[in-house]
């Protein structure tokens, strides 16, 4: 199994072989101790237990009680080597650094702290007695080589303070990257959502505080706007009936928010100590952000709250406010498309249209005065202007046609996401799509959409997968999607219980919820090493017999 060394592991491994071989170098020029000839085997056999114990605490290291044994082991096997190699006076003394650097480093405060006074205290009194001279006392032998135990003092807490520093920065480390993957997911679902996810977006916001802040209960309140509906006020963590206390409470202290431009701390009866963050759009107040603190929370934990509650803050107040322009745009260009219809409609088609009504009724008024010959003209005179109006009007309605007029499509657009992705990181994507989306309304090619882009993406963020499958199926009443990758895999059942428990991500959630909130079935297969494969098939017109 290889191992990926630290720089931490190879500073140790460097002080072990120094250290032992400036000590077995001392061991055989000093003249104390035994002969030659049992020198020689003693130093072969810490030759080979050097390795054995460095591979061990290696191999060890996530299993903290074995690496606590082996610590043990080679303490004892240290502590006998230096009685019986001179007391006081031999070389190995201090070759016990070793393994209580690895216990410094990577063990309890008190085993490390244990260790170290039980071998100076085992060490110094069958030196004491066995090596003492007449002339000795205790407190002289103790002032002699009280500078051991210094040197050890030292060594041990000089390595519990660099552990403790290091512990720290994987701790803010991890913490980071775990939240850039969060906001970069979220930022993904607020790009691809739609009108009803956006009604939503609360319950959207709310798991992600959860997420961010690692505490249990968060909430998303919004105040009412009298210029058109508002999102759904959303909470996680609280019960059903406490929602209602809780929204409650903060409606009754609105002008307070609203005047609030801070973070703020309240404490209610009902539902405890909150940290607040008011959400503000350029052009008016929208809510309150807020999660609910646990007593024991001290004030660095507070401030990475108050980071975290910020920068959803800002994202919720673009999201919303974006999402008000998208839709003043939409409406702006739903109007100018209808004035332009009906400007061609008025100019072309509907000239020609009145020009054949007219003639059919001058016809039916003049038809019994004339001749055969001359009805026979009129009539073909209406026939070829029906014929222009026929062709003015096919014009317009392909120029409407994306489809039709060569403009981009909804596959058009899901390929090219797909090229840029494989482009950026150098993955294949082979996309296949079987039949045609001109008849699958708008709420699928969203879905759809959200759910290719999720699995994709997850599939290169987290499988570290080189090739990716994507085969779309459409069809009148049936969508069918299926999503492969060669990527390393993972344990389903380990996602789902970390899903239930709220620690694990939400990419497998959100694709699970689109898939059902379409009336469809979501399946999920992996393994570790053996890839990912996600299958998902959806009834087309399920939300609209719903709704109607």
């Amino acid at each position: 199994m290889n191992i990926k060394l630290s720089a931490e592991d190879r500073m140790i491994t460097f002080f072990r072989y120094f250290s032992l071989f400036l000590t077995s170098l001392m061991f055989l020029i000093t003249r104390t101790g035994p002969p030659l000839f049992y020198k020689i085997p003693i130093i072969m056999v810490l030759a080979l237990l050097a390795p054995a114990f460095t591979i061990a605490y290696r191999s060890l290291r996530h299993k903290p009680h074995a690496v606590m044994a082996s610590v043990s082991i080679e303490m004892s096997l240290i502590l006998l080597l230096a009685i019986c190699t001179g007391g006081y006076n031999s070389p190995f003394k201090l070759y016990s650094l070793n393994p209580i650097l690895i216990a410094a480093g990577s063990l309890s405060f008190y085993f490390c702290w244990s260790l170290l006074v039980g071998y100076f205290a085992i060490f110094f009194g069958f030196s004491y007695f066995y090596y003492k001279s007449a002339e000795s006392t205790l407190v002289s032998v103790l002032l002699e080589n009280g500078n051991l135990f210094l040197a050890l003092a030292l060594t041990v807490t000089f390595m519990q303070l660099l552990s403790r520093f290091r512990r720290q920065r994987e701790e803010a480390n991890a913490r980071t990257n775990e939240m850039l993957e969060h906001i970069k997911s979220l930022y993904h679902i607020v790009e691809t959502s739609s009108e009803h996810d956006f009604m939503n977006i609360g319950q959207v916001i709310t798991e992600y505080a959860v997420k961010l802040t690692k505490l249990n209960k968060a909430l998303f309140w919004f105040a009412s706007y009298p210029g058109g509906p508002s999102p759904v006020s959303r909470q996680t963590g609280w019960l059903p009936e406490e929602e209602v206390n809780l929204f409650g409470e903060l409606k009754v202290h609105e002008s307070e928010w609203r005047r609030q431009k801070e973070p703020i701390f309240k404490s209610f009866p009902s539902s405890g100590d909150l940290l607040l963050m008011p959400v503000r759009m350029s052009t008016r107040f929208v809510g309150v952000i807020g999660v609910k603190l646990e007593a024991h929370e001290g004030l660095e934990n507070r401030r990475w709250y108050i980071q975290q509650l910020m920068f959803l803050a800002e994202l919720s107040a673009i999201t919303l406010e974006r999402h008000e322009l998208s839709v003043t745009e939409n409406r702006l260009i739903v109007t100018n498309e209808q004035n332009r219809i009906a400007d061609e409609m008025h100019d072309s088609v509907s000239q020609s249209l009145f020009g054949i009504v007219y003639a059919a009724h001058s016809l039916k008024q003049s038809c019994r005065k004339m001749t055969p010959s001359q009805l026979e003209e009129q009539i073909e005179l209406i026939h070829d202007s029906a014929t222009k109006a026929a062709k003015e009007l096919r014009i317009t309605i392909y120029s409407l046609s994306s489809k039709k007029s060569g403009g981009p499509t909804w596959l058009g657009m899901v390929r090219s996401h797909l090229q840029s992705l494989s482009r950026l990181n150098d993955v294949e994507i082979d996309f296949k799509v079987k039949g045609d989306d001109f008849s699958l309304p708008y709420t699928y090619h969203k879905a759809l959409f959200r759910i290719i882009s999720e699995a994709t993406g997850n599939a290169i963020r987290h499988g570290a997968a080189r090739k990716i499958e994507v085969e779309l199926t459409l069809k009148p009443r049936w969508v069918g999607l299926a999503v492969r990758d060669d990527g390393v895999g993972f344990d389903t059942d380990l996602l789902w219980t970390r899903s239930e428990e709220n620690t694990g991500g939400l990419g497998m959630k959100n694709m699970q919820h689109l898939t059902r909130s379409l009336g469809g079935d979501f399946q999920l297969s992996s393994s570790e090493n053996s890839g990912t494969q996600i299958l998902i098939s959806i009834p087309v017109g399920v939300i609209e017999l719903k709704n109607a």
